[in-house]
């Protein structure tokens, strides 16, 4: 269960990602700002468990 907060913030960008793009009534620099951040977000958590998959002690 270690992973559900990254499940988590997986399922706000994705779904949040789907969201913003259906209302039009945002602008979009918000748009633009939120589709950057879930971007970064996504590569940092990739970097992280690739890091975590290459360190990890082999017996």
């Amino acid at each position: 269960m270690k992973d559900r907060p990254l499940l988590l913030v997986v399922l706000f960008f994705v779904l949040g990602s789907a969201m913003v793009s259906s209302m039009n009534s945002l602008s979009y620099t918000f748009k633009s700002i939120y589709y950057g951040v879930a971007m970064t977000v996504f590569i940092v958590l990739g970097l992280v468990s690739l890091y975590n998959y290459f360190t990890k002690t082999k017996p």
